[in-house]
């Protein structure tokens, strides 16, 4: 839901390019859903990496997720697990994301798992594996081109 003194978030056309990817982490004492939003690289006549860079900020603000540099701000209850699927709440008031997770993230995020959600500023190459995207958010945390925050089922 969008509130006041809250960046609005980017429109569909924005939103049609993003790249979600979920994951989960596990330490001893604890467990942690991951998710890694990014964006294509410009591959629209009125896309650049400066709108690119614009429209993820947008995003990060609609989220109210913070720097890196901090630890990560609670965010609410942005995920929600309807029918099996997770959705996330992005700051649209009518529109929300379908998450790309594999059964046992919905399961784990379900339960009351917190979720880290990430977002990256500079897009991410197309057809990136899994060495090269670690490699970009890695180079994205030193830049500080980032903002994360923690989320969880509504």
């Amino acid at each position: 839901m969008t509130t006041p003194g809250v960046t609005a978030p980017p429109g569909p056309g924005f939103v049609a390019g993003l790249r979600l990817a979920t994951g989960l982490h596990h330490t001893p004492t604890h467990s942690v859903a991951q998710l890694l939003v990014s964006h294509l690289p410009p591959r629209l006549p009125h896309e650049s990496d400066e709108h690119i860079r614009t429209g993820m900020k947008s995003l990060a603000a609609s989220l109210r997720l913070g720097p890196v540099t901090e630890n990560p701000p609670m965010i609410g209850h942005r995920v929600r697990i309807w029918r099996g699927l997770p959705w996330l709440d992005y700051g649209d008031d009518s529109y929300r994301l379908c998450l790309p997770a594999a059964p046992s993230w919905a399961r784990m995020v379900g339960t009351g798992t917190p979720v880290r959600v990430l977002a990256l500023f500079d897009p991410l190459p197309a057809g990136a594996d899994q060495h090269e995207t670690d490699a970009h958010v890695r180079r994205g945390y030193l830049r500080r081109s980032m903002r994360w925050g923690t989320a969880y089922h509504a």
